[in-house]
């Protein structure tokens, strides 16, 4: 096994709301020597093809993946999903589906948002969205190029973000259970994204026993070192207990360079290689 750290198994194009096109991201990848990639799109598959197709050009493994926004006793829980099949039709229209209702949900947000004395136009917004799923960082960039915000984090904190005017949930949101049943139907592995986030460690071994959740994402840039720890002996724990090998994956969370709580360039969180390759050997 590789025992490098050059994998990086989280990040976003302008597929969703990052930043690069997915070729100009797999370039920066290049940049940065990452060998082992994965595209993980919020609900979304549509910038993978074209990942892959420059990953090989460049020389970098990328891996199919995808970030499944969920609900969970009222609470957003992201699931990621490696190794599945994204052309799978049932899976597109369902995709199609997802994108309908983020869709719906910008104009009930630039409805809100104009309530308390914001203009922002659906095209304003639309115009950083690259075909893929809309997202509330997209209306931030509209908010920045209006003047309403100085940038991401302010536009969030006032307007977007949880409990904020200008937010708004979708109008219907897939379960935990739901998205891991896509992921196994298509062939792939099941992670939780940066479980940190959301306070259900106590239930973490319920839903590898009863939905067959396949792993953790133990290295996310937001997780510092105790954090890290924590979810390994967590690992362990769940593995000792139901018999079998969980997944320990990890990424940057890359939109763009101003993106995160704390703004981070590509490159600099990184995974060991041998933990990208477990996937591979799926």
């Amino acid at each position: 096994m590789n025992s490098n750290k050059n994998s990086d198994l989280h990040m976003h194009s302008t597929a969703s709301d990052g930043g690069y096109t997915p070729s100009e991201l797999m370039r920066k990848c290049k940049e940065v020597k990452l060998e082992i990639v994965s595209l993980t799109d919020h609900d979304s598959v549509a910038g993978i093809e074209e990942a892959i197709h420059e990953g090989n050009k460049l020389g970098i493994q990328v891996i199919p993946g995808i970030e499944f926004s969920t609900k969970y006793k009222g609470r957003s829980v992201h699931i990621l999903g490696y190794q599945f099949d994204w052309k799978n039709q049932e899976l597109q229209t369902l995709l199609m589906s997802q994108k309908q209702l983020r869709r719906e949900r910008l104009d009930t947000i630039i409805e809100r948002l104009k309530l308390i004395g914001l203009k922002v136009e659906a095209e304003s917004v639309l115009k950083h969205v690259d075909g893929g799923s809309i997202g509330r960082p997209h209306v931030a960039k509209a908010l920045i190029e209006a003047g309403y915000v100085t940038d991401m984090a302010d536009a969030f904190e006032r307007f977007l973000a949880e409990g904020q005017p200008g937010y708004v949930e979708k109008s219907k949101e897939m379960t935990v259970q739901e998205a891991i049943d896509w992921i196994h139907q298509t062939g792939g592995i099941a992670i939780v994204a940066h479980p940190n986030y959301y306070d259900v460690d106590e239930d973490l071994i319920d839903w590898v026993k009863d939905w067959g959740l396949d792993g953790i994402e133990v290295y996310h840039r937001d997780h510092d070192e105790d954090v890290k720890k924590r979810y390994e002996l967590i690992c362990q724990s769940i593995e000792e207990k139901v018999g079998r090998k969980l997944y320990r994956t990890g990424g940057s969370d890359f939109h763009h360079e101003e993106y995160g709580r704390v703004p981070e360039p590509l490159g600099v969180t990184r995974l060991a290689n041998e933990l990208a390759e477990t996937l591979l050997d799926c």
